[in-house]
């Protein structure tokens, strides 16, 4: 995990640190649920917990091969970045990979080239450590996800389902995405 500010053309990465878990929280419980708490019995409260617990953070940022970002942009902190190397998925061979395992950005900086630039960046990342695949998850009920990841060069890979009992059946399905580097 790096331990300083990586500034990019728009924004900065802050490395999330286990202190930072109610910043964490507060920030994904807005971030999440506008996004995804149509898709949940609860409006997500389960998931979240289960993510962004203390322990769960603690587990997430013990690991080498987990890097994790508060994205700021203008000065505000609009979203999260984390991503595995190497790792590859359970579901499917993908060797000598990296998982963009999760990508968050507020609504109100969707459209200003933020996603795009973080793209680049682990790419970036990818390139200089040897990496040979980029592979991620996406939710099969949000189209505009899969075609901005299209967009950025990813393809499907496989589909399954989720078997997250609060998680509405008509919204389990989820794609792995990969992109060779």
């Amino acid at each position: 995990m790096k331990d300083y500010k990586i500034s990019l053309k728009t924004i900065q990465l802050i490395p999330i640190r286990i202190g930072d878990h109610s910043k964490l929280f507060t920030l994904m419980n807005k971030i999440y649920k506008d996004a995804y708490s149509d898709f949940w019995i609860d409006g997500g409260d389960w998931y979240l917990d289960l993510c962004y617990n203390p322990e769960n953070l603690k587990k997430e940022l013990s690991r080498e091969r987990s890097h994790y970002f508060f994205v700021e942009y203008e000065k505000e902190t609009v979203g999260i970045l984390k991503y595995d190397f190497p790792f590859s998925p359970r579901e499917v061979e993908i060797p000598n990979a990296m998982k963009l395992h999760r990508l968050y950005l507020d609504s109100s900086v969707q459209g200003n080239g933020v996603a795009k630039e973080l793209m680049e960046y682990i790419e970036e990342v990818a390139i200089k450590a040897g990496i040979d695949w980029i592979w991620l998850e996406a939710m099969v009920s949000k189209p505009q996800a899969k075609r901005f990841y299209e967009k950025m060069g990813f393809e499907w890979v496989l589909t399954y389902h989720l078997e997250f009992e609060r998680l509405f059946e008509e919204v389990r399905r989820i794609q792995i995405m990969k992109k060779r580097v």
